[in-house]
This record gives structure tokens, C-alpha cells and sequence, in this order.
């Protein structure tokens, strides 16, 4: 299931400017080349945000849904080579975020993803006394 839809990314941008995105001539946007996009933001989204979560995320929070929205329109204005400044920044801006969340840095609010095994178990150490101590050493 992917985190955002057609219909998502059209609230952001306009019908014409999707189809000059997408389509190759006319003014339907080409729901093929949309759906990769989609797949190539979420796959960036699960990279990230499964170093903490488990993915893939259901139900998808909002804030997932927003960057998988922000990532795909990018990368549909990279394919022609020349993403507007605004675009650039809000790409730059998902990626740090996802950064913060790997890092464990930022959380995703209503995520309905389990933490991932890894960031759920604590390590706990166990070990014997101390053997050597400043007053012990030499008394071997």
C-alpha cells in the first residue's frame, strides 16, 4: 500500500502541472509514472523510518503521508531536470527529517507502526565484580 495517492499529490500541485510531469502529451497525468514515484518516495520513507518503525507503516501517519507526497513530486520534477527551488527545499527538509528519525532524534506522532525490534530491546550488561582495582593490582 503506498503512503500517499494521485489525488494527494494533485492537493499540492496542479492537474496541468502533474500531466506536464507525468505524460508525455495531453493533460492526464500518467498514473504509471506517478505510481513509481509514489514507490520510489516510500521506499525512501521505509529506509529511513525502518531503523525505528516497523514498516510498512499501517495505518500511515499524516506526517508520512505529507513527505511521501513531497518526495514523489520531486522526483517526477527530476525527471525533467529542472526541480523549482521550493521543491529542492522540501526534499532536502524530508530527507533531514528522516535522518532525525533514524537517528532517533524526531518521532513520527501516531505512527501505528511498532517500534522495530531493535530500537524496542535495551541492551542490559551483566558482568562479575571488578577484579583489578588502584588498591588490588600489585596484591596478586
Amino acid at each position: 500500500m503506498a503512503y500517499s495517492t494521485q489525488d494527494d499529490l494533485l492537493t499540492m500541485i496542479s492537474q496541468a502541472e502533474l500531466a506536464a510531469l507525468t505524460a508525455e502529451a495531453g493533460e492526464i497525468p500518467d498514473g504509471q509514472v506517478v505510481a513509481e514515484a509514489i514507490s520510489r518516495a516510500d521506499a525512501e520513507i521505509d529506509a529511513s523510518c525502518g531503523l525505528r518503525y516497523t514498516v510498512p507503516f499501517a495505518p500511515v501517519p499524516e506526517r508520512v503521508k505529507t513527505l511521501s507526497a513531497d518526495l514523489a513530486i520531486y522526483h517526477l520534477y527530476s525527471r525533467r531536470s529542472a526541480a523549482p527551488e521550493v521543491w529542492r527545499q522540501k526534499y532536502q527538509d524530508a530527507l533531514a527529517f528522516l535522518k532525525q528519525v533514524a537517528a532517533g532524534q524526531a518521532t513520527l506522532a501516531g505512527s501505528g507502526g511498532e517500534p522495530a525490534a531493535a530500537a524496542r530491546e535495551a541492551a542490559e550488561i551483566d558482568g562479575n565484580c571488578r577484579l583489578f582495582s588502584r588498591h588490588t593490582q600489585g596484591k596478586w
